[in-house]
């Protein structure tokens, strides 16, 4: 009868499973780690779009439901103007945009509101934010641009457009 080696194993095999173990392990680690910045990249995108979204609320409500009689006060740079709106109650509110701090201010006059950005690390607000008075010949209208940067946005930067007619009758 032949004797049988009961010694358990060796240590090659030991060293063979480790290393086995191992890249199992590191591929599983580097798995999460892509699934947790895609996570934190859809994240920041929900939040700077929840942000785009309750602004333009707020601006678009006054501008659709007040009728939009002149826009006055535009600086130079396009960062400020005052809304004149003739509804029942004629009234007027004022638009600010401060890409330095990163605040669009938006209100009745006396009730302005600050809009501060998401705190997101790298976010800002771009200098190419602005108020237009565009006029045409059929009608001369509003334009206001929000541009939002951050290093994760598709050219890195998130664009949203708010129009409407100026003094336009129905």
């Amino acid at each position: 009868m032949k004797n049988l080696n009961n010694k358990g194993i060796t240590a090659v095999e030991l060293l063979v499973c480790f290393i086995i173990v191992s890249a199992i392990v590191v591929s599983m680690f580097n798995l999460i780690l892509n699934y947790r910045n895609k996570e934190q990249i859809e994240e920041i995108n929900n939040e700077v779009i929840n942000y785009a979204n309750n602004l333009q609320k707020d601006i678009q409500d006054d501008l659709i439901k007040g009728h939009l009689v002149s826009v006055d006060n535009i600086t130079e740079d396009g960062y400020n103007a005052t809304f004149t709106f003739d509804t029942e109650e004629s009234y007027q509110t004022t638009l600010t945009i401060n890409p330095d701090s990163g605040i669009i201010s938006y209100g009745r006059v006396g009730e302005v509101i600050d809009y501060k950005l998401p705190a997101i690390a790298d976010l800002y607000l771009s200098s190419d934010s602005k108020i237009e008075y565009i006029a045409s010949n059929a009608i001369n209208y509003l334009k206001i641009t929000i541009t939002l940067n951050h290093p994760n946005f598709d050219n890195e930067e998130y664009t949203f457009t708010i129009t409407c007619p100026i003094n336009y009758t129905y």
